[in-house]
């Protein structure tokens, strides 16, 4: 039997006292789960389908911020200058990214990772919902509308960035076996599909406008946005942090990677090391 002498070395350096007698048996590849086994099962369904819904109403917000974002807020608008709207974006997003770096790692330390989830998905439609207020509370003052939608903007983001760190790391817990993971980072891809309907959603948009007042179309979008977060804050609730035996996964389709067997009181005398 040919046997690796990497993995010898490393699995008997552990102990330099006692001899060792190893044995390497390399398992089979297992096979990777197929797309038909996987949605099956329901708690990765689940999962996809909030991924799905972030990432819906994550996109129909930035491809609709242009129109939103220089409205007026009388209008129901964000009144933000059509000139500082853009290096705002480039900044708020930034800033986000630094936010998220710092902020995720510590919320998962302290309140786990499906909680974290949750209570960041329950926050989306109030937001949707507080930004046009906010706005057009504090419209006597452009610059202080400037200020507040921008902050209002930076929320969005970093509450949808930090969304999509946990979502994507649950995704990826949902698989039994590495050989899997291939399988579920494309089902993954496919369920981001869902942003290819922010489109549709602005392009109703400018058709509505053309019906109904701006007012009216502004609020409408508001309401579509905080339709689809609540829909997404609800959905958080059924989602598990790992995918159960049987109920998910047939105990067939799940196997070991590699087995290692180790006998001690022996020497490693015609090994390779």
């Amino acid at each position: 039997m040919e046997l690796d002498s990497e993995k010898v070395g490393f699995l008997s350096a552990g102990d330099s006292t006692e001899d060792l007698s190893i044995s390497v048996v390399d398992a089979v590849r297992p096979e990777p789960i197929s797309v038909n086994q996987f949605m099956q099962a329901p708690s990765f369904l689940v999962l996809l389908s909030s991924f799905s819904i972030l990432s819906l109403h994550s996109s129909t917000f930035d491809v609709l911020l242009p129109h939103l974002g220089q409205s007026s807020t009388q209008r129901g608008g964000m009144g933000i200058p059509c000139d500082w709207l853009g290096l705002a974006v480039l900044i708020v997003r930034g800033v986000a990214g630094l936010a998220i770096l710092r902020i995720v790692p510590q919320a998962v330390e302290k309140y786990g990772l499906l909680k974290s989830y949750r209570s960041i998905s329950l926050l989306f439609p109030a937001v949707y919902t507080a930004i046009p207020l906010l706005a057009l509370i504090v419209a006597c003052s452009t610059t202080l509308t400037t200020f507040v939608s921008t902050i209002a903007i930076f929320v969005k983001h970093a509450l949808a960035g930090g969304a999509f760190v946990l979502v994507t790391i649950l995704v990826l817990n949902t698989p039994p076996d590495a050989f899997s993971a291939g399988t579920v980072v494309g089902l993954m891809q496919v369920a981001s599909l869902f942003k290819a309907l922010a489109v549709a959603v602005s392009g109703a948009s400018f058709s509505m406008s053309s019906d109904f007042s701006v007012t009216t179309t502004n609020y409408a979008l508001w309401t579509i946005l905080a339709l689809f977060g609540g829909s997404g804050a609800a959905l958080a609730w059924f989602v598990r942090e790992r995918p159960s035996v049987e109920r998910d996964f047939p105990s067939e389709v799940l196997c070991w990677e590699t087995c290692f067997d180790a006998e001690r009181n022996a020497n490693l005398d015609g090994y390779d090391v």
